[in-house]
């Protein structure tokens, strides 16, 4: 009763009643938070600018917006065409060939850009040209939409940067345990578009003339793309510079090759880069502020240690079930919140049992990102792939219906990444 009571749970109550009304995320969590402080009496509102503040003051946070911009680069630079080109030539005659360049090209587009969104919109394209060859539309539009999920998990990861913040983990640490989660996925999506793909029919790609000489130039045409995440993560890695300055390198890295190599951005074009990028960040700079105030208040309410006594009482403290659990809070809130906001509301809240029973957080970073990753994948939210089936010509409904597989898929990757630590933490173990 005690916890039904609660400021916090009741914010929480009142933050689902606007979702379900359409309120903007950022909105409802605001409010929410901002209730606790009018009715409840929690603390002054003074408190709440101090908060909202003091929750953007964070200089690891800063890389936040820089790889957005750097996403919106990518997006106009033409360096995903390079990218599709070279995986063609590597898959383009197996089953489901283009499906298969769509995903490989999404992996190395997300550790490029740290966004699923920019992956999304870079990849569409495709949707086009795997109708052409017999794929059925909405397949294609979920391939594409399945795609754009990597771009979490593979570092660099906006959402390994802000679950850093708001654990104060090593943010090198939490990159290098996405690398194994990423790859997990991209075998077993890949696996699954390998094996619908023979059972439909849908036939390899006509690439050019596969020999030596168009494989190096196909190569050759993609290197300056493909060198930006060896430049972003080989700089983190080797201490030339913080998560935040790689950002920062990779927002001058491409607008650089852009103006030397690819040549695909005008001048007169960057005010609309910038412009595009800034509707992102204040969307996003508002879900963490807002979220903040929230959190604040369920900090100081205690719901955080209610929450782990409940959990820990329950369960008995098998870790195994405690994590099962927060793996379906997790996939149950990736359905209707926004990632980042799903962040700030629950790390919280977990942190402590997660604590309790010897979790290691970069694991649980892990865990977290690869789960959070499928909510561009479910409805009714689904922000990618509502993006896919818009930019594809889909109804949303048919585009949901056709990425229930890869949902499942992605289901086997978060248990496998929960339950086989070898996967996230082996990279981390090697870094002092």
């Amino acid at each position: 009763m005690q916890l039904l009571t609660n400021p916090a749970i009741i914010g929480l109550m009142v933050f689902f009643g606007f979702l379900a009304l359409n309120v903007p995320v950022f909105v409802s969590i605001g409010l929410a938070g901002l209730m606790a402080f009018v009715v409840f009496e929690i603390a002054p509102l003074s408190v709440v600018p101090y908060v909202f503040s003091g929750s953007l003051d964070s200089f690891p946070l800063l890389a936040t917006p820089l790889f957005i911009i750097a996403g919106n680069l990518i997006t106009r630079t033409g360096i995903a065409i390079k990218l599709v080109r070279l995986a063609e030539m590597m898959l383009g005659p197996l089953p489901g060939g283009l499906a298969l360049t769509v995903l490989v090209t999404g992996a190395v587009l997300g550790s490029m850009s740290g966004s699923n969104i920019a992956t999304v919109a870079a990849l569409s394209f495709l949707v086009g040209p795997m109708v052409e060859r017999g794929y059925d539309r909405g397949f294609a539009v979920a391939v594409v939409a399945a795609g754009c999920t990597f771009g979490v998990v593979i570092p660099p990861s906006i959402g390994f940067i802000i679950y850093g913040v708001i654990t104060e983990t090593s943010i090198p640490k939490l990159f290098a345990a996405g690398v194994g989660p990423g790859l997990t996925m991209l075998l077993i999506l890949g696996g699954y578009v390998l094996f619908i793909s023979k059972k439909r029919g849908y036939r390899g790609a006509d690439v050019e003339e596969r020999n030596l000489a168009t494989f190096f130039d196909a190569f050759k045409d993609a290197f300056w793309g493909l060198m930006a995440p060896v430049i972003i993560l080989g700089g983190i890695y080797t201490g030339i510079f913080t998560a935040t300055e790689a950002a920062a390198v990779a927002v001058v890295y491409l607008f650089v090759i852009d103006r030397l190599v690819y040549k695909q951005i005008s001048f007169a074009q960057l005010p609309d880069v910038i412009f595009e990028s800034g509707r992102t960040i204040g969307v996003i700079v508002l879900l963490i502020a807002t979220s903040a105030v929230y959190g604040w208040v369920m900090q100081t309410q205690g719901l955080a240690t209610m929450l782990n006594n409940f959990i820990l009482d329950i369960s008995g403290g098998n870790a195994i079930l405690i994590l099962l659990f927060f793996n379906l809070v997790l996939i149950v809130s990736g359905a209707f919140l926004e990632p980042i906001a799903a962040m700030y509301l629950l790390v919280p809240l977990f942190k402590p049992t997660l604590l309790a029973i010897g979790f290691d957080l970069v694991h649980f970073g892990a865990v977290l990102t690869v789960n959070l990753s499928m909510a561009h994948l479910t409805p009714p939210v689904g922000v990618g792939l509502f993006l896919a089936s818009q930019l594809g010509k889909v109804p949303f409904a048919t585009a949901a219906r056709y990425a229930i597989p890869f949902v499942l898929c992605e289901v086997i990757v978060i248990l496998l990444v929960t339950y086989v630590k070898p996967i996230s933490m082996f990279l981390p173990s090697l870094i002092g």
